[in-house]
């Protein structure tokens, strides 16, 4: 039979409990890692900064505006956007283009790319997503459900709030009242 004496007994049960001790933190972290793949994208695209504008009662249109994050290693296609039934008809991409001079609204058919680590801002003036057929206007306070469909074959349903819009500092308020001038 083989004994061990406590002089040797102490450091050998120390080596395996900081052995075990390691293997154990190390085979933990692997399985805490998130790993994005083709099929995760919902978890590496993130929408920040999301509203709509609110409108008047009578409006026929609206616009959506956020961020999109990609933290992902792969590139992700934005291809369209679908919208609540009870809110419009229908939802599109468009961006602004300058054409003969003029600034023009333009459907972006063809989606939008957002490369690795990149932020893409769908703004006034660039890209926005354009509610078409609204049920009735878009009230401060309500919400837009929208699903975004990316061409990698995932869906994000969000809700975004409807918000007045924000003026600068010295821009008129185009929604008030104007008094005659004779």
């Amino acid at each position: 039979m083989f004994f061990l004496s406590s002089r040797y007994l102490k450091p050998l049960l120390l080596s395996s409990i900081f052995a075990f001790g390691a293997i154990s933190t190390t085979f933990a972290h692997q399985h805490q890692q998130h790993k994005p793949n083709a099929h995760d994208n919902h978890q590496t695209i993130m929408v920040m900064d999301g509203y709509a504008r609110a409108t008047f009662a009578l409006a026929k249109t609206g616009a959506v505006y956020f961020t999109l994050h990609n933290s992902s290693t792969s590139p992700v296609t934005l291809s369209g956007v679908d919208v609540d039934n009870s809110v419009a008809d229908e939802a599109q991409i468009h961006t602004t283009v300058m054409q003969d001079e003029m600034m023009q609204m333009r459907e972006v058919s063809e989606g939008v790319v957002i490369t690795p680590n990149e932020k893409v801002l769908f703004k006034p003036g660039g890209y926005h997503v354009m509610l078409l057929g609204l049920s009735k206007g878009l009230e401060e306070g309500s919400e837009v459900p929208l699903t975004l469909h990316f061409k990698e074959g995932e869906a994000m349903e969000i809700e975004l709030e409807v918000v007045l819009p924000v003026k600068k500092k010295g821009e008129a308020n185009h929604h008030h009242h104007h008094k005659d001038h004779h």
